[in-house]
């Protein structure tokens, strides 16, 4: 039947009734569910978290998915944190239209974050802590220098280690690192003995090291033997069994010295997955940021670089690589690696950009702070940029081992022992002669050799007279027209920020390894030991020593009772300074300064035209097979051969060179052999 009005009526009201019935529990609901969620940003209610270090199934971008995991650690049962939840939300305030006309709302309080935030619940972000005290293994033997996680956690910081490794033969190396590395404040770090000789040594001095039985060679590596590049395999290898166990590697090669804490600088970009030194010899940071990978596009130089756990794959790959082809070398492979879907000039505001096939983020370190040899020795760029470095890595250098051993002498962060500092027989210097006039005219190859041929003359009469005096030369500093490199130039290496002349490293212009090397007496004549041109600035020089000096003064001429003695006499005995003439033979200089073997430092006034030369021929036949040894190589001219060969007799006509060339007209740069 047809309903009547009044039963209509009724439905309707029935029906409003329930519908504000169902809105008024909904919204009952929300709000009670509301209240129980945290504000922001990290609250989610009631959580129990995993057991410190242990991994949760957390979901990630395409581009860290199971990289940034943290490594493993023993789960303990019941250990679990809870967040509390936050107080109740504030009662709800007038609405503004039920607000009285006459009363200004009040402007909303500035945000005030919570004084105890809930934290943040992120598994993959390692416990931090600091690096543990040394702990003495039970032996020396390698079976007790195991490397292990629970060994590498306990000198990790904030799950950084900074790792260097080395083999017997470069134990001095290995010492002036970890001198420096303490210096710094550094604990957290880590040498790889490569033998047994050294295990043995580094537990006996108490430095943090491990055993990585390479069965290589005890000897010098050689830079780009079979043996330099067996040893760079098992760098990386080093470098993916950190990264596997969860730890961030901080690479250091063992011929750097660190100046300061680099860890601060790098914990500023935590987005990068890698930090690489750079082989670019300009800057293009802005302040002391990172280089700018649009225009820093020399390769990366993996003697220093910062790998965090998250980069293992790459590591992975790069062992995978060089294992497939045992020629390649082992940073040539990184490159070719990192740079795979490179996006060099989509970058953040830090220049951290997108590389290995988009995977990982990279960092390119300031190349001014985080030094190569060649802009820390050569354009000295920390002092461009006024920044102190953090780092100096002895790369772009020549004469090998030796060296290197000498840059880092110069810049007085080699540690030798007290008997450096005081040789026996005593040291020999001289002010050197720089004229202004060669220095601007410098500018070419021919004005290069005019420079460095000029130094040359000076540092030969200084070698024959300490020489015969058996004192050790303390090098001059020396200063060059022209940059030396491998590839033809015209003065400085393309792309370099070099301003010419420049105060130029001794491996520049001379054979380091030679001068250092014991040649035959009867061959070659008495052996010269030199110190490098930064000695006399050094805090371990005494100041016994430092004070103990006798000036010498030379001049053309004794007339007019200039000199302190008569000529080819011995100078007074109770004298700070004497005068005497130039030309002096070997057996003059013996005879003048005979009443001062006691003497620590015997300082000429020059060495311009001081040599007369040797009484005896054959002393200057040997000393001249000795200087044949000692004068390096200038690179390049746009030629084949490019190289020339320094020549410390080009003065001398007729002579013969090192390469048995008879020069019996003026010397000239010539190419070869």
């Amino acid at each position: 039947r047809a309903p009547e009005l009044g039963e209509m009526k009724c439905t309707g009201r029935r029906l409003i009734a329930y519908t504000l019935c169902v809105v008024f529990v909904s919204y009952g609901a929300a709000y009670l569910i509301h209240a129980q969620a945290p504000v922001m940003p990290f609250g989610l209610g009631e959580v129990v978290l995993p057991a410190v270090g242990t991994i949760s199934p957390t979901s990630q971008s395409a581009e860290t998915t199971s990289e940034t995991t943290g490594r493993e650690r023993l789960v303990v049962p019941g250990a679990v944190t809870k967040v509390s939840p936050p107080p109740p939300p504030k009662p709800e305030q007038p609405k503004p239209e039920q607000t009285s006309k006459s009363e200004e709302s009040p402007p909303p309080p500035p945000y005030e974050p919570p004084a105890s935030p809930p934290p943040a619940i992120n598994d993959n972000v390692p416990v931090k802590h600091a690096a543990g005290k040394y702990v003495k293994p039970k032996s020396d033997k390698p079976e007790d220098n195991q490397l292990t996680a629970e060994l590498v956690d306990h000198y990790a910081e904030d799950n950084v280690v900074m790792v260097t490794w080395a083999n017997n033969h470069y134990y001095d190396f290995v010492s002036n690192w970890v001198r420096n590395v303490r210096k710094c404040g550094i604990s957290n770090f880590m040498v790889g003995a490569m033998d047994n000789e050294l295990l043995a040594q580094l537990v006996d001095v108490e430095v943090p090291t491990f055993a990585m039985q390479s069965g290589m060679i005890t000897t010098d590596f050689g830079w780009g033997t079979p043996n330099f590049h067996k040893m760079g395999r098992k760098k990386i290898e080093l470098i993916y069994l950190f990264t596997q166990m969860g730890f961030d590697i901080l690479v250091s090669d063992v011929d750097t010295a660190w100046l300061r804490n680099p860890m601060p600088y790098m914990a500023r970009f935590p987005q990068a997955d890698v930090l690489t030194s750079s082989d670019h010899l300009s800057s293009t940071a802005v302040g002391d940021g990172l280089e700018d990978p649009s225009r820093a596009h020399s390769a990366a130089n993996i003697g220093i670089m910062l790998l965090r756990h998250s980069a293992k794959e790459l590591a992975k790959e790069w062992v995978e690589k060089l294992e497939k082809d045992d020629k390649i070398w082992d940073q040539n492979a990184f490159n070719d690696l990192f740079r795979l879907g490179a996006g060099f000039n989509q970058k953040d505001e830090d220049n951290v950009f997108a590389g290995y096939r988009g995977k990982l983020k990279i960092g390119i370190l300031p190349v001014s702070t985080f030094a190569s040899g060649h802009t820390y020795f050569v354009t000295r760029m920390y002092e461009k940029v006024k920044q102190d470095p953090y780092v100096i890595h002895a790369t772009f250098q020549f004469s090998g081992t030796d060296g290197k051993r000498h840059r880092l002498r110069e810049a007085l962060v080699w540690s030798d022992p007290p008997e450096y500092y005081d040789p026996p027989g005593g040291l020999l210097s001289y002010v050197a002669d720089i004229p202004e006039d060669l220095l601007r005219h410098s500018g070419s190859i021919e004005g290069h050799f005019a420079l460095v041929n000029h130094q040359l003359l000076q540092v030969r009469a200084a070698l024959a007279f300490a020489q015969k005096l058996n004192r050790t030369l303390v090098m001059p500093k020396l200063y060059c027209g022209f940059d030396r490199w491998w590839a033809p130039h015209s003065g400085k290496i393309p792309g370099s920020d070099t301003e010419l002349p420049y105060l130029c490293p001794m491996d520049h212009v001379f054979e380091i390894e030679s001068w250092v090397r014991e040649e035959n007496d009867a061959e070659f004549g008495p052996g010269i030991d030199f110190r490098e041109y930064s000695f006399f600035n050094n805090p371990a020089l005494s100041e016994a020593v430092n004070s103990s000096r006798l000036d010498v003064e030379l001049v053309e001429s004794c007339e007019d009772g200039k000199c302190t003695q008569n000529v080819g006499a011995a100078a007074p005995k109770d004298t700070k300074k004497i005068v005497a003439n130039t030309k002096l033979t070997d057996v003059n200089v013996e005879k003048l300064l005979s009443a001062h073997k006691d003497v620590k430092v015997i300082q000429f006034s020059t060495m311009v035209g001081a040599f007369g030369g040797f009484v005896d021929k054959q002393d200057m036949q040997k000393f001249s097979q000795r200087l044949k040894k000692y004068a390096a190589i200038w690179c390049c001219k746009n030629a084949h051969p490019g190289h020339i060969w320094y020549d410390m007799e080009f003065d001398v006509i007729p002579h013969t060179d090192r390469h048995n060339r008879v020069w019996d007209k003026p010397w000239t740069p010539t190419t070869g052999p």
